[in-house]
């Protein structure tokens, strides 16, 4: 698979594609990684249940600033997306097949994106989740991220510079805090 190998704790190569490189490759790359989630993932990453033709338009007409995939036995197994929204702001989305959730792959993604992102510029990400994606919760948490809950979805405003200090701490776990 093409793209720059990065340094991961795991036992799968972290590739970062370029979004100035192959649009194309990158939308092939993300229609691939969306097709392979179970039910549970795809609800998890896209709050709620697309269909896969709703994926495939998804995948087709995204135009990512940044790419990040962790891959395994030449597959995509968990992948990070970072969407520009407005200078230095960007807004993230991480996404794991069910087979491969819990080992870690979405923290090295969210850690080593986060570091990324901080390093062209961007000073501010926002995600949004699911309320039952508490590994994601955990993961903000753990890295000092504000978080506003409405309904059932919760909105998480990272400020890069500060939760890239609190990730780089040994296993603190401050809690999140809620607006």
């Amino acid at each position: 698979m093409p793209g720059v190998s990065l340094y991961t704790r795991l036992p799968f190569p972290l590739l970062l594609l370029e979004e100035s490189g192959d649009l194309s490759l990158l939308r092939a790359h993300l229609k691939s990684h969306y097709r392979s989630l179970g039910a549970r993932s795809r609800r998890l990453r896209f709050m709620g249940e697309p269909t896969t033709e709703a994926l495939d338009r998804l995948a087709d007409r995204a135009d990512p600033e940044l790419v990040l995939e962790l891959v395994e036995d030449g597959s995509i197994r968990a992948v990070l997306e970072a969407y520009a929204t407005s200078p230095g702001h960007v807004e993230v989305a991480i996404s794991v097949e069910d087979k491969y959730q819990g080992k870690g792959l979405g923290r090295a993604l969210f850690e080593e994106g986060l570091d990324v992102l901080a390093a062209r510029g961007f000073r501010t990400a926002d995600l949004f989740c699911l309320r039952e994606n508490a590994a994601l919760l955990r993961l903000v948490a753990r890295a000092g991220a504000k978080t506003r809950i409405d309904d059932g979805e919760v909105h998480v405003e990272i400020e890069l510079g500060r939760v890239l200090d609190q990730i780089r701490k040994p296993e603190s776990a401050p809690t999140a805090s809620a607006a």
